[in-house]
């Protein structure tokens, strides 16, 4: 387990470092105008990518029983990829510029190719080779560095630095992951199979919580270009991106477990079971108290190194914003749980709920905090969220206890 941990850490953590890197540079290498750009490119490809993905890996590797097969799941990835680009490509056009809607579509093949690698990895993480997830994560890291430093220093056009990075990325997609994972087990194109049908039906309300997740971010965005302007809206993000890393941290610490959870639930051992779910929870509670901690102290002289003294003027932005992460990462951890106990749809109708909330809360709040009132509503949204998962968690644990 120490050994899995450590390769999904480093792969998922050097990948969301480069990621993250990107948003620094934009800026020195372009402006908060770009940052702004970017940042709207990189969260709404994010929340149409939850289509691509289906919030199909928590099922995939909690299915102990083998409903689906292998070539169940890769089929049903490469339709749902195609379908997610589809409906981006028609949203993009009326994101606001045309500018803004090739960033975003130029953007998008690379959610896409995290989405059709996440398919195989889900496949190696069954097979416990987490060494082939942390090389590729590794090379995507890599790739974007290098590209979006080379793209933006020759052209200094950000569409086309992502367009060029997009093509890297599906190119280690399909000559690292399928090529690699593809050995490992035989994988048989079922795209015409009934079955995959089925396996949408039952990842549907996922994927309802997954869009919707992602929709609060995106929809805070917009509205902050809307109100206060496109540059604005690209320090709060410039703010904001770092503080993505933790979220991903948070992710390799807990996303091991959740098969361990699923072995624990077929065996009917709910006390180990319930065991597992205090623990990585108190893992993350320790966690978080770290980067609460590390923010307090470090974060005004790191966003000075970052983005220079300009952005200082905004530091009251940023506590807040790592308030929202933290809660972000519990959040997701608790939906690996309840997915394990498969409770899908009370997820996807409890998150539907909450974004009905944000969507009213965020203006009235941004109307009376400044920048600050899209973090104050998301954390007022996303913890009562949070709550509702936590007591959702322990009752069905109770219920399958008696």
């Amino acid at each position: 387990m120490k050994k899995d941990i450590a390769w999904n850490t480093f792969g998922n953590i050097f990948y969301g470092f480069c990621t993250w890197v990107i948003t620094i540079l934009v800026v020195r290498m372009g402006s908060f105008t770009d940052a702004g750009y970017l940042s709207l490119a990189m969260t709404t490809s994010s929340t149409y990518n939850a289509i691509a993905l289906f919030a199909m890996r928590n099922y995939q590797i909690t299915d102990s029983g083998h409903l689906y097969s292998d070539g169940e799941y890769v089929s049903s990835r490469i339709i749902s990829c195609l379908a997610a680009y589809v409906f981006l490509a028609v949203a993009a056009v009326f994101s606001g510029s045309m500018y803004q809607a090739i960033c975003i579509i130029a953007f998008m093949p690379v959610r896409l190719s995290e989405a059709y690698s996440d398919v195989f990895h889900g496949i190696d993480q069954m097979h416990d080779r987490y060494d082939l997830i942390g090389k590729s994560f590794t090379m995507r890291g890599i790739a974007v560095i290098v590209i979006f430093i080379a793209g933006m220093a020759v052209s200094g056009n950000l569409a086309l630095t992502l367009g060029l990075i997009s093509i890297a990325t599906f190119a280690i997609s399909i000559l690292w992951d399928k090529r690699l994972t593809s050995k490992i087990t035989t994988i048989e194109m079922r795209l015409k199979d009934s079955k995959i049908l089925k396996l949408y039906l039952s990842c549907l309300p996922l994927m309802l919580f997954t869009f919707f997740m992602g929709m609060q971010m995106m929809y805070a965005k917009t509205v902050l270009s809307e109100v206060v302007g496109v540059t604005r809206q690209g320090i709060y993000a410039s703010i904001s991106n770092p503080t993505y890393a933790i979220q991903v941290m948070g992710a390799a610490l807990f996303a091991p477990f959740l098969p361990v959870l699923a072995e624990y639930l077929k065996e009917r051992d709910i006390q180990g079971f319930n065991r597992g779910v205090r623990k990585v929870t108190g893992i993350l509670v320790v966690f978080s108290a770290l980067v609460l901690v590390a923010a307090s102290l470090l974060g005004r002289w790191v966003l000075g190194i970052f983005f220079g003294k300009e952005i200082l003027d905004y530091y009251e932005l940023f506590i807040p914003v790592v308030i929202v992460i933290i809660i972000n990462t519990f959040v997701y951890w608790f939906q690996g749980v309840l997915v394990a106990l498969r409770k899908n749809v009370l997820l996807a109708v409890g998150m539907i709920v909450d974004f009905m909330l944000f969507v009213i809360l965020i203006r009235p709040a941004i109307e009376i905090f400044g920048m600050n009132g899209a973090s104050y509503a998301q954390i007022l949204s996303l913890g009562l969220y949070l709550l509702f998962e936590i007591i959702a968690t322990a009752f069905n644990g109770k219920k399958i206890q008696e």
